[in-house]
């Protein structure tokens, strides 16, 4: 009786040795703190990601920004506009027809102190595992991937969302934070 009870108090988790079962409840938990720690700078996960690609690749289009990122095109237009009203991107002339991001002077100091915060959270959470293991780890994620591109491409998938959505690339922008 008391063992039954015992049982009946603890239930088994049967979906605990299932891989993507728990790379998902890694994520959920990890985009929460990172959320959190994006806060009190008045950005989301996915703001915080496009400051870093722009940063990293000035004059970037906004369409390039957003395949790289895995953001629908309907989501990126008001993820870019709200982030140039508050003075943190600058769209500037690339060429005849087509116009970059760049970051301003306020945008690139705002990216460095999410930076900041987003490599503290990363050690938060992963700091325990030693250097080399987070690098296997990270390429092997990314070679699932990779692997799963042509399966997507396949399914219909142009680059603008779905399963792509979910990728490693992404670790910064879940699917609820597509959006600023």
């Amino acid at each position: 009786m008391a063992d039954r009870q015992k049982r009946a108090a603890t239930p088994s988790d049967p979906l605990e040795s299932l891989f993507g079962y728990n790379l998902r409840r890694l994520s959920v938990s990890t985009m929460a703190d990172l959320a959190a720690s994006l806060e009190p700078l008045g950005l989301k996960p996915a703001a915080a990601s496009l400051l870093f690609v722009v940063g990293a690749n000035p004059g970037i289009t906004q369409s390039d920004a957003g395949k790289l990122l895995g953001i629908l095109r309907a989501n990126m237009a008001p993820l870019v506009a709200g982030l140039a009203k508050r003075g943190l991107l600058e769209r500037v002339r690339r060429d005849g027809r087509s116009h970059g991001l760049e970051l301003s002077a306020s945008g690139r100091t705002l990216q460095r102190r999410a930076w900041k915060a987003t490599m503290a959270h990363e050690e938060r959470f992963f700091g325990l595992l030693p250097a080399a293991v987070r690098s296997r780890t990270l390429a092997q994620l990314r070679r699932i991937w990779k692997s799963r591109q042509g399966d997507e491409a396949e399914a219909g998938d142009d680059g603008e969302g779905g399963a792509a959505d979910e990728s490693p690339r992404r670790m910064m922008n879940g699917r609820a934070e597509a959006t600023a």
